[in-house]
Formats: C-alpha cells, structure tokens, sequence
C-alpha cells in the first residue's frame, strides 16, 4: 500500500511544507508591491515575469539534470538556495532589486520539480501512482486554501516580514525531511550508463522526440496547456468581470477562487480513491469541457442573478481544474519511459511557465476589444467545444484503454 511506502511520506511531506511555505510568500510578495511600496501597473506586471521567465528558459536543462544526477540532492540544494534568497528578500531596499531576487529564486525552484516527480516515478509502484499523483493535487490545493487565508492574517496581524521568513523555514523544515531519504537512489536502478555519458545538447534533444512521437503523451499536454491558459487567463481577469457583474459585492472574488480550489480539493479526493484512470479522454476533455462552461456561465451571468450562480459556476471549475491536472501529471508518469521522464518533466515545465507570462497579456488584449462579459463567453464556448470534441474523438486520440496500457507497458520494459 502506499501509506506504507516510507520514502514517498518523506518526499509528500517535504513537498507539501515547501509549498504551504510558499503561498505565505505569494501574500507576502504582493503586500510588498502593493502597500508598502506601492508601485505602478507597469512594475507589478513584472511579478509573473519574475516567477515564470526561469522556467521557460531553465525548465528543460533541470528536467535533463534530472535523468542524471542524484535526485534527493537536487531538491535539497534547490530548498537551500531558495531559503537564502528568501531571507535576502527581507534586505531588499527598492521593487526592482526584490524582483531581481525573485527571479533568482524562481530559477532555483525550476529544478525541484522535475526531480521530485522523476524520483516518484521511481519510488512508487505503478498500480499507486494515480493515488500519489492525487496526493500532490491535494497537497497544492490544500496549500492554496490555507497558506493565503493563515498568510493574509499573519501579514495583517504582524508583518507581511514574518510570512518570507516562515516561507525560508518551511524550505529548510523540508531540507531536513529530504535528508532522512538522501540513501534511498541507492537501491534504486541506477541510469544507463549512456544516459551520463552523452552530451546534455544530446539528451536534451532525446526528451524532445520522446515527447513529439509519443501521440498520446503530446496531445494530452496540449490540452492540459490549454487549460492551464484559461485559467490563468481567468485568474487574472477575475476581479475585471466581476467589478462589471457584481459591483457591490467585490468579496465574491474570494469566495470563488475558494470554491474553485474547494472543487479541485474534492476532485481529487474522488481521484485518490481510483486505482487508474481508465479513460483520459473523460478525464482530460471532461475537465476542459466544465473550465469552459464556467467561463461561458460567468459571461452570461447578469448584475440581478444570485451570487450562488457564479459560486456554482466556480465549483464546476474547480472539479475541471482537479480533472485536468490530476489527469495530465498522472498521464506523464504512467505514459513517459522512466529513462526520459525527467526530460519530459522538464519540457511541459517550460510550456506551462510561458503559460503563465502569455494568459494575462492575452487576458488584457482580449478585455480590451471585446469588453469582460464578451471574452469570458467567448472563450469558454470555445474551450468548452475543444473538451467536447476531446471526448468525442478520446478514441482515436488515445485508442483504447487496453491498448494504452499495453503500448506503456512495452515502454517501461524498453527503457
């Protein structure tokens, strides 16, 4: 069972401390900008700059390093750099020296990602994996429910200081538990020796063709970006649509990105208790479908209706949200050979960081010529229709479940 697989409580609750720390940082950060310092438009658009640029240029170099190298102590030099440069923060005498900071910071956190992920592949039976995939998804969306709501608090109570100091002892907390496993790539299968031996341009291009002539590994990525755009493009626009659809009630932004995270929450709670996803075509298109229509539901929502509309409109984002990314992290470990999972890792790390510099500029350009309620409507019809055409042509997509299943099993034996 995978309650009893030790290493993957360690590397689970290491996991989950650097990231409760981490949205204490996110309200920390953003106190800074906005009140202490209280920069212009143009500065703080340089904030998701800052967070995503590192992983575009860095993500794939991280996800090659993590095919070679010992993966425990990739993580646990990333926590130690990202510790440091969150105290320096806390030194900082002007926004633009901070982002400079931050953007450090993020490029350090780009390699954590790939090697936790590669190392779970290794720790973890096939038959658990769905069930440590939804573990992570819990994890995040517990963060993200909790880390924003104790950081707003401690910010408002004390000083917004305290939050980056607790974020830089949450990566050390975390540093400590990963310590306790650093023996544990010893008995596991170590990489071909070709695999450190080859040049990193070589193995670099290698993760490139795994990822381009595997269909059913690169189709689903695609939709998960797309997804992953509009919700940025949503998240970002959110307190736009709404100041026009609710303008007496600004707290309702709150209340749905709570409920959003709630649907993710609960979403994945159903998915943990699944031993496999037998159709990623349900899963992946489904998810996309529900995204959608929530955008198209708030579009069409009117100043008279009930707010508890846009509250159920919100949870089907949520249940899309857990759908989506449940299914796509799954789906990449169980379809990626072992050998090239860190590369693969590594590849979608970077397309999902552009994700994140591309939504709010599209997101603007967007509000701009067609108004809120018109972008948001237009934009869920369109996402909404590419999920229903994922589920009608799931089976020449992925073909059959069976035939999956085996094809991934041929890959495992091969690599």
């Amino acid at each position: 069972m995978l309650t009893k697989n030790k290493t993957f409580r360690t590397l689970l609750f290491a996991y989950g401390l650097a990231t409760l720390g981490d949205w204490f940082d996110f309200i920390a950060v953003a106190i800074f900008l906005g009140y202490v310092w209280q920069v212009d438009p143009m500065t703080m658009a340089l904030l998701p700059i800052a967070y995503a640029a590192p992983g575009i240029l860095l993500g794939q170099l991280a996800g090659v390093l993590a095919d070679r190298v010992h993966k425990v102590r990739m993580m646990i030099a990333a926590n130690l750099v990202q510790a440091s440069l969150t105290l320096l923060l806390l030194a900082m005498p002007d926004p633009l020296l901070f982002l400079l900071v931050i953007a450090l910071r993020s490029c350090a956190s780009v390699f954590n990602d790939p090697a936790q992920q590669t190392l779970t592949r290794q720790i973890v039976a096939p038959e658990h994996l769905l069930q440590a995939t939804s573990l992570n998804g819990a994890i995040f969306q517990g963060g993200k429910l909790i880390g924003p709501l104790i950081g707003g608090m401690v910010a408002a109570m004390v000083t917004p200081a305290l939050c980056l100091i607790i974020n830089a002892v949450s990566y050390l907390l975390s540093t400590l538990l990963l310590l306790t496993i650093r023996h544990v790539e010893k008995k596991l299968p170590r990489p071909a020796s070709r695999e450190k031996t080859i040049s990193l341009r070589l193995a670099w291009k290698e993760g490139w063709t795994v990822f381009l002539q595997n269909r059913v590994l690169l189709l689903s990525s695609l939709f998960s970006l797309l997804a992953m755009l509009a919700i940025q493009l949503a998240d970002a626009q959110l307190p736009v649509v709404f100041r026009e659809k609710v303008p007496d009630h600004p707290e309702v932004v709150g209340y749905c990105v709570s409920v959003i995270g709630l649907g993710a929450l609960l979403t994945i709670t159903w998915l943990h208790r699944r031993k496999t996803i037998r159709s990623y075509g349900w899963v992946l298109g489904g998810g996309v479908l529900l995204i959608g229509t929530c955008f198209a539901w708030i579009g069409l929502f009117q100043p008279g209706d009930g707010i508890h509309w846009l509250l159920a409109a919100s949870l089907l984002a949520g249940i899309g949200t857990g759908l989506t990314t449940v299914g796509t992290n799954y789906l990449v470990q169980k379809e990626t050979p072992p050998h090239a999972l860190g590369r693969v890792r590594g590849i979608i790390d970077s397309l999902s960081s552009a994700t994140f510099i591309a939504a709010p500029l599209l997101g603007g350009v967007l509000m701009t010529w067609l108004g809120p309620a018109q972008t948001f409507l237009s934009v869920g019809l369109l996402v909404a229709a590419v999920g229903g055409g994922v589920i009608f042509l799931q089976r020449w997509i992925w073909g059959k479940p069976d035939a999956a299943v085996a094809a991934t099993a041929a890959a495992e034996q091969a690599g």
